[in-house]
C-alpha cells in the first residue's frame, strides 16, 4: 500500500491532462479542490488490486458531460457526497474503496477528492486507460457487467437514481439527465466487488499518469524536451506541428463537438474531437484515429491542452499514443474505434506518422 500525496498532485494534473486526450475535462479546478481536501484530511491510501478484499464495494466516479460546461457551471464539492450516500443507501452497503471511471483529465481527481473526504483508499486503476466520450466504453462493458444502480448529481443538491439493462441504455439516461443538469454533473456507476476487479479494471492508471507527468516535469527542470521523453517512455508518434487557424466548437446532446484546424506551410491538419479527440487528418486523408491518444502540446511550454481551451493562433504539436492493448482487440474497436463514430476506416490501416514524413520532406 502506498500514499498519494500532495507531492503527487502536480505530476498527476499533468500525466492525466495527456492520458486525457483533449477531454476528461481541465484537471486545474479539481487538483485545486483535491489538494484542498488532502490538507485537511491528510493523504489518500493508494492501493492495488491485491490489496482488495473480496468483498470490498468499489465505486467508480467522475463527471460526464460537456467539459466547456464545468467552466461556467463550476461544482461545489457536495456532489460528491450525494453520489456516494445515495448509492450506499440503495446498496445498503459502505462503499469501501473509490477509483477513477477514467484516468483522463479532472477526472482522474474526483476519487481523489472523494477518497479524502471519505477517508476510504483510492484504487490505482480506472475502467478506460485514458478518457473516452461515453460513458459505455469502459472494459466492464466489455466484460458484460450491469452497470446498475447509477446515480448523478448536480451542484445544487439533485440528485437522479438510474437503474438500466446495459451500458448503453444507462450512457444514454444519465447523457440526458446530464443535460438538464446543465450539461455537467458528477455519478457513480458500475460498483462491484474487490473479486471482480482484475476483470473489470486498466490495473495502474493512476500510477501511469503520474509517472508521465513526473517525466515531463523533471524534463522541464533540465531544460530538455518534455515531448520527447513522453514519446519514449509511451513509444508514442509525433505527427506534426504548426499554428491553430481555425476552431469550430460548439455544446450538443451534452458534449463538446467540433473540429480544428492546424496549418504547416500548404499542409493542412484537421483534428476532429467529440469532447476527446478522435480523428487526425492530412489534407483530408485519416493519419491518426481513437482509440490512439492524440494529445496537442503547446509549442513553447510542451503543456496538453485540452479541447475547451484550444485558441487561435497558438502553435502546436501533435503526437499519437498507443492505447492500452484492450482496446486494439475487435470487440474494443467496435465500441471505441472510428466506425463508432461514423468515419468508414478501419483502424489498422491508418498510417500513423504520414504528417511527420511529409514534414521532414518539406524541411529537407
Amino acid at each position: 500500500m502506498k500514499e498519494l500525496t500532495l507531492d503527487h498532485l502536480e505530476n498527476l494534473a499533468i500525466g492525466s491532462a495527456i492520458l486525457g486526450s483533449g477531454g476528461g475535462g481541465d484537471p486545474t479546478y479539481f487538483y485545486m479542490m483535491a489538494r484542498y481536501e488532502m490538507e485537511r484530511h491528510g493523504p489518500v491510501s493508494l492501493i492495488g488490486i491485491n490489496d482488495l478484499n473480496n468483498d470490498d464495494l468499489v465505486l467508480p466516479v467522475g463527471f460526464m458531460g460537456a467539459p466547456v460546461a464545468e467552466t461556467e457551471k463550476i461544482p461545489s464539492g457536495r456532489e460528491f457526497f450525494d453520489v456516494v450516500n445515495t448509492l450506499e443507501k440503495i446498496l445498503e452497503k459502505k462503499i469501501d474503496v473509490v477509483m477513477p471511471f477514467e484516468i483522463g483529465g479532472m477526472n482522474a481527481f474526483i476519487p481523489v477528492i472523494v477518497a479524502a473526504q471519505n477517508r476510504i483508499p483510492l484504487l490505482d486503476a480506472d475502467l478506460m486507460g485514458r478518457a473516452f466520450p461515453e460513458g459505455q466504453m469502459t472494459v466492464c462493458n466489455l466484460a458484460g457487467v450491469n452497470p446498475s444502480p447509477g446515480v448523478v448529481a448536480d451542484s445544487l443538491g439533485n440528485t437522479v437514481i438510474i437503474h438500466a439493462n446495459d451500458s448503453h441504455t444507462l450512457e444514454k439516461f444519465g447523457r440526458q439527465v446530464t443535460i438538464a443538469m446543465g450539461s455537467i454533473g458528477a455519478f457513480g456507476y458500475y460498483p462491484f466487488l474487490g473479486l471482480q476487479a482484475e476483470t473489470f479494471t486498466i490495473s495502474k492508471s493512476i500510477s501511469k499518469a503520474i509517472a508521465i507527468g513526473k517525466l515531463h516535469r523533471e524534463a522541464q527542470k533540465k531544460e530538455e524536451s518534455p515531448l520527447d521523453a513522453i514519446l519514449k517512455l509511451c513509444k508514442g508518434v509525433h505527427l506534426g506541428s504548426g499554428k491553430v487557424v481555425d476552431i469550430d466548437r460548439v455544446i450538443s446532446k451534452g458534449f463538446v463537438y467540433g473540429k480544428i484546424v492546424i496549418e504547416h506551410q500548404k499542409d493542412m491538419i484537421e483534428i476532429v474531437f467529440q469532447n476527446e479527440f478522435l480523428i487526425a487528418k492530412l489534407n483530408e486523408q485519416i493519419v491518426a484515429t481513437t482509440p490512439d491518444i492524440l494529445v496537442l502540446f503547446e509549442q513553447e511550454t510542451a503543456v496538453p491542452i485540452m479541447c475547451e481551451s484550444l485558441q487561435y493562433g497558438i502553435k502546436v504539436n501533435l503526437v499519437a499514443l498507443p492505447a492500452p492493448e484492450i482496446w486494439t482487440t475487435p470487440a474494443g474497436l467496435a465500441l471505441v474505434g472510428p466506425r463508432h463514430f461514423g468515419y468508414n476506416v478501419d483502424y489498422q490501416s491508418v498510417e500513423k506518422g504520414k504528417i511527420e514524413e511529409s514534414y521532414e520532406k518539406i524541411n529537407h
